[in-house]
């Protein structure tokens, strides 16, 4: 039986199957987006690239910085005050959002307070006590800033720093309870320096710092609180 050809048309011809047309498509799509494909690596690189050189940067500033505080704690140590000065000025001014820089205010304000420039001295520990210093770094800075208070006349200023000093429960907390009663007292807020001396000594009967307080109230003509052990140690 005779077979017939299919007859096959030149619009059939024409018209890719639909595997070619798929491949086609992909093709297509991939030759598309090729150049955003690439651009999207070649952006993953740059940012890569760009966050290992900004660790490097941040090692290298960090070391710069530690380096320049360095210098200036050596230069305070030897009282070189003007040289402490200028390395910690320049290290604040370099790396003004390093720790060495919030620290390097600590120490440039008792560098300033050494030679008697008290409104920079007062500045500086301002600055460093209202940072995110640590609580015991704070309440040194808090007692210096108070001591500058008082060296400036300021009293009441001073007793409200050193109370703040005091509020932290460091180790300098007895000495701060003693330094607010006397800046109390030197701002002829007798009545309240009277109690603040007593409150203490009924806080701390034994404390190492009771003869002071003793003394302090004897000289304001008021003798130990009732209650209080007269004894120096149990």
């Amino acid at each position: 039986m005779p077979t017939t050809r299919p007859k096959i048309r030149r619009k059939d011809l024409k018209q890719p199957d639909e595997f070619m047309t798929a491949a086609f498509t992909v093709e297509n799509f991939v030759e598309h987006h090729l150049r955003k494909v690439l651009a999207g690596v070649v952006a993953v690189l740059i940012v890569a690239a760009a966050a290992f050189l900004i660790y490097q940067h941040h090692v290298t500033v960090h070391q710069e910085a530690a380096e320049q505080f360095y210098r200036g704690f050596s230069a305070l140590q030897a009282k070189d005050y003007t040289g402490a000065e200028q390395k910690f000025n320049a290290l604040i001014v370099e790396h003004p959002s390093s720790e060495a820089a919030s620290l390097a205010r600590f120490y440039l304000g008792m560098s300033y307070l050494a030679t008697g420039d008290l409104p920079r001295s007062r500045e500086e520990l301002e600055k460093y006590t209202q940072s995110a210093a640590p609580q015991s770094m704070r309440e040194m800075a808090l007692m210096d800033l108070g001591v500058v208070y008082e060296q400036m006349g300021k009293y009441a200023k001073a007793a409200e720093t050193y109370r703040e000093a005091s509020d932290l429960k460091g180790p300098a907390s007895n000495d701060a309870r003693i330094a607010a009663a006397r800046a109390l007292q030197l701002d002829g807020k007798r009545d309240a320096a009277v109690a603040a001396y007593q409150n203490f000594l009924k806080d701390n009967p034994y404390a190492p710092q009771r003869d002071t307080v003793v003394q302090a109230l004897a000289n304001l003509g008021v003798g130990v609180p009732a209650g209080v052990a007269p004894a120096a140690a149990p």
